[in-house]
């Protein structure tokens, strides 16, 4: 089971994995919206072995959504999964009215401008995701240079904390249930490895050195730097990868998950 945000989404192919592989990451989402879709599914997925997931260049000082994120209706209609955190009503399930905007883009571009280019295999995954800022500017490297991106660069000590323990709760929680951990660092293009804040960097850095050495279920795959394998023509913009870039990095999972051991103990039911 893959889960995330857009990084994961558009990074790692199941189509590609060695492995019988789902990917539930979608855009904004966050480790609290992570750990429960992996509380509300693991039952009914009584062979999940294996979880990836990210610790991106600001995850640890983003706050959560609040209780009422438009996402909640999206886990509740197709995964059954209460991430609200309170008693639901009829009308939790009714997407449209979660988010009319969103929605309403998302009929009027597919069917009056007839603008989809989205080609999804059997797993959802789409695999031409191609149509980034990077495809706009034709992968010119002088011009991706003066490309305007949004990055957060703002420290949050407060928030920071909160989010480490929970992730050490994740940790534990799949510990206890026998489970084979990949955390990932996504490939970063160039450009944003530049802007990114050292103290915010420094901080995750020393959360991933503390999380391998406590954790024997645990691998890391550090790819955030990673400006050799995966060049320009990877990236759909600076921080997410396109199908050929996603290509390379599910070719990395697989790598990691045979380090794992072929005859990994049986979770408890």
């Amino acid at each position: 089971m893959a889960l995330g945000s857009s990084q994961v989404r558009c990074g790692f192919n199941p189509a590609l994995s060695n492995k019988i592989a789902i990917n539930i990451a979608s855009s904004s989402q966050h480790h609290k919206e992570d750990f429960l879709i992996l509380q509300g599914t693991i039952d009914r997925l009584p062979n999940l072995k294996y979880v990836l997931f990210e610790v991106s260049y600001m995850h640890l000082e983003l706050p959560y959504h609040s209780n009422e994120f438009w996402k909640n209706n999206i886990y509740l209609k197709y995964y059954d999964i209460n991430a609200f955190e309170r008693t639901t009503y009829f009308k939790d399930r009714l997407l449209y009215l979660s988010n009319a905007r969103f929605y309403s883009a998302k009929l009027r571009n597919y069917y009056i401008y007839k603008d989809d280019k989205v080609h999804l295999n059997k797993f959802g995954f789409d695999t031409n995701n191609y149509y980034g800022s990077f495809n706009k500017l034709n992968y010119d490297t002088s011009k991706i240079t003066n490309n305007h991106f949004k990055i957060y660069t703002r420290e949050n000590l407060d928030i920071f904390k909160n989010n480490t323990t929970y992730l050490f709760n994740m940790l534990d929680y799949m510990q206890s249930k026998k489970l084979s951990v990949i955390i990932c660092t996504f490939p970063l293009y160039k450009t944003y490895l530049k802007k990114r804040n050292p103290a915010v960097v420094h901080r995750r850095d020393s959360i991933l050195t503390i999380i391998k050495k406590k954790y024997s279920n645990v691998l890391l795959l550090r790819e955030e730097t990673d400006t050799l394998q995966f060049i320009v023509n990877d990236f759909l913009n600076e921080n997410h990868l396109n199908p050929d870039g996603a290509k390379k990095f599910t070719a990395l999972v697989n790598q990691k998950l045979d380090s794992f051991s072929t005859k990994a103990p049986k979770r408890p039911h």
